[in-house]
């Protein structure tokens, strides 16, 4: 017998990264006291767990859009989750692009932080992006 488990997982925007999405994007979300929020149903079946889950949520309800990331059906986006250092409350998310008329990668790195873990629910928010690392700002 397969055992499996509904969870909800929400996903939270600051403004800055919320103002970023395409009319039909921003319309996906919510408003919460953290941001502007999306929820999504999971049901975690044996060998499906939320780290399966999360790279494939961020792709469909925050790149896709995203007009900077230039995401159409022909684009190849994969995302890798990766957990750095010894906190389980920061992880990123490697992001690697291939457009169709290239066959270059280009690379977006996306760093979230768990907001809220329980046994039902799961919600991580957008802390930062690569552009946080542009030293043109200073």
């Amino acid at each position: 017998m397969v055992k499996e488990h509904v969870f909800e997982c929400k996903l939270v925007l600051p403004r800055k990264y919320y103002v970023q999405l395409a009319e039909e994007g921003k319309q996906l979300y919510e408003e919460s006291p953290n941001g502007m929020e999306v929820a999504f149903p999971v049901e975690l079946t044996e060998g499906i767990t939320l780290a399966d889950c999360v790279p494939a949520f961020v792709e469909s309800v925050y790149l896709e859009f995203n007009p900077k990331y230039e995401i159409t059906d022909s684009t190849e986006v994969t995302c890798e989750l990766y957990k750095l250092g010894k906190t389980d409350e920061v992880f990123n998310l490697l992001v690697t692009i291939t457009y169709p008329e290239s066959e270059k990668e280009f690379h977006e790195l996306l760093i979230f932080h768990q907001v809220e873990l329980t046994e039902d629910c799961f919600t991580f928010e957008l802390m930062g992006d690569q552009t946080m690392f542009n030293m043109e700002k200073y």
